[in-house]
This record gives C-alpha cells, structure tokens and sequence, in this order.
C-alpha cells in the first residue's frame, strides 16, 4: 500500500512448519550436499572393490553394514531437522504463531510483532535479504535467519518490498528484479 508518498508493507502470516522446514532445509543445502559427497566417497570406491574382485555376494551381503548406515545416517539428519521444526511450531502459542512485519521506506528498520512481544531492527543489524521463490530470507547475522513467506504479502506489495529492501541495503539484498 501506498501512503502519503510513502511506502508501506505489512506482511502478516501465521507460521507453517512446512514453510519452515522448506527454509531450513535451504539453508542446510551446501551440508546436505557435502554428506551425501562424503557417503558417496566411502560406498562407492567399496562397491567398486568389491566388483573388482569380482565378489558381488560379499558385497551384497556386507551392503546394510557399508552401504545402508550411512545412507540411514544422511536421512536421519533431514528427520531430525523435520522433527525439530515441528517440535518449535508445536511448542508455540496460537498469538506466538502469528506475524506481523511492517516494512516503512522511510523508516530506519523494519518492526515485528507476534505474541506479545513487539520489536524494531535498525536496517543497520540485517546482514542480507535473500528472495527465494516461496519465501525472503532475513539474515541478522550467520546463525539468525527469519524467513518470511511470500503468502504473507499482498501481490501488490512484493514489488513495493523489493524496492523498499534494494533501497536500504543496497549489495546486501538479493532480491529479483524482474517487474510484477
């Protein structure tokens, strides 16, 4: 919306562990992938000894042991990050579940509130914006990430963002700009 030439934004969601495990799973890639780099190099040079000596029924028989614990492995840390998302959105009260930002162009932060709590980031604390197609990503630093999915905003309001967003970080947002 668009006020008194100012912009204004208010993305207003409720959170949905699927939109957070989505987020999650994001940022666990590069991970992820060097797990499956590092199974990849122990159970294939195995099968391909194995085959080499041409003993195919020790490698079958050997497979759950050499093959399967870590593959079960890899898999159980995507479970656990499941279980995890779904533990923090179940311990959550319905007010704490729901959100609201409010993104001013001419203010020197964004606000955010949910629960009870209200609170106000200075442009200045957010290290990068990042724009994935189903959601933002707000970084405050490394290891403190928002997500803020793009269902929470009106359609209008995604472009207003982005403009909001490129013009108070400037490098620092990773946002598309193609025009809606």
């Amino acid at each position: 919306m668009i006020a008194n030439d100012h912009a204004t934004v208010l993305v207003d969601f409720v959170i949905d562990r699927r939109d957070l495990f989505r987020a999650n799973m994001e940022l666990s890639r590069w991970r992820f992938l060097i797990a499956i780099i590092v199974v990849l190099a122990l159970i294939l040079p195995l099968g391909y000894f194995f085959i080499l000596i041409d003993e195919q029924k020790i490698l079958l028989q050997t497979s759950p042991l050499f093959i399967g614990v870590p593959l079960i492995a890899l898999t159980g840390q995507v479970l656990r990050l499941h279980a995890v998302v779904r533990k923090y959105v179940s311990g959550l009260s319905e007010s704490q579940r729901h959100r609201q930002y409010m993104f001013r162009s001419a203010g020197d932060g964004y606000d955010s509130a949910f629960g009870e709590s209200f609170s106000h980031t200075a442009w200045a604390d957010v290290m990068q914006i990042v724009e994935k197609p189903e959601y933002f990503l707000i970084y405050k630093n490394r290891f403190e990430v928002g997500a803020l999915p793009k269902r929470g905003f009106q359609a209008a309001d995604i472009p207003v963002f982005r403009n909001i967003v490129r013009s108070r970080l400037g490098r620092r947002a990773k946002v598309s700009t193609v025009q809606e």
